[in-house]
């Protein structure tokens, strides 16, 4: 990737983008269309080439921006690329923890985050594959934004907890649970049958499964038969027929 130093001519204080050559400054709405192009630009081409594939001549040509122009808003590929996924993950917290806050009782915030989630895949759309491909890689901007997802669920599971008089969950049993929701996700968006209905169901059924299994209590699991068939999680295979 392309990691030249920011040229000259950064925003100042006012949120104008002062240029060189006498060229006269931006306005505040043509500085930030320009940078709205470049992180449209640079998520284009994070979706066709992967995080390593990315450079600032891709970007350019999906934007059609010169490269001084980009060199004036951002200092390299990390650094537009670090704005595009932190954009990201701030709507996924921001839609899972406004669908959880809003749900009336434990089995009901889990469904309704889940539903958060699955639309907010939907709505990210084709950077998906590149953004699982790179969750594991420790010097990746998309691992370090995913711990601060973790974290965040970590501190909401752990004060509905205390809100109902229980022990936190241990924090491997939540790492696990997200492990297992990544690959439900890639394997619900992009794998075979991706966003069909049939696909949704045995997503939803298995993510339910490792919520009631991995983050439930003594009563979900005292109760598991009954909630099971309230959610329409089938725990026994159907009989073949005679």
């Amino acid at each position: 990737m392309n990691r030249r130093p920011a040229a000259s001519g950064a925003s100042s204080p006012s949120g104008v983008v002062k240029s060189k050559g006498g060229r006269p400054p931006k306005t505040y709405i043509e500085t930030e269309d320009v940078r709205r192009r470049l992180k449209t630009a640079a998520a284009k081409e994070f979706a066709e080439k992967g995080y390593h594939g990315m450079s600032v001549e891709g970007i350019l040509a999906h934007s059609g921006l010169s490269r001084p122009t980009f060199y004036r808003y951002f200092a390299n590929v990390d650094e537009v690329i670090g704005v595009v996924l932190a954009d990201v993950n701030g709507r996924l917290i921001q839609d899972v923890r406004a669908a959880v806050a809003n749900a009336p009782d434990p089995v009901s915030k889990a469904e309704s985050g889940l539903m958060a989630w699955r639309k907010w895949g939907e709505w990210v759309g084709p950077m998906l594959p590149s953004i699982y491909a790179q969750l594991h890689n420790p010097n990746g901007p998309v691992r370090v934004l995913r711990n601060q997802v973790v974290n965040v669920l970590y501190q909401d599971i752990d004060e509905i907890c205390r809100q109902l008089g229980r022990a936190p969950v241990p924090r491997i049993l939540l790492e696990t649970f997200i492990v297992g929701v990544e690959y439900l996700g890639y394997r619900f968006h992009c794998g075979e049958d991706a966003g069909s209905p049939e696909n949704w169901e045995q997503t939803r059924e298995a993510m339910l499964r490792l919520v009631l299994g991995l983050l439930g209590g003594q009563p979900e699991w005292q109760s598991a038969s009954q909630l099971a068939d309230g959610l329409g999680i089938r725990l026994d295979k159907p009989k073949p027929s005679a």
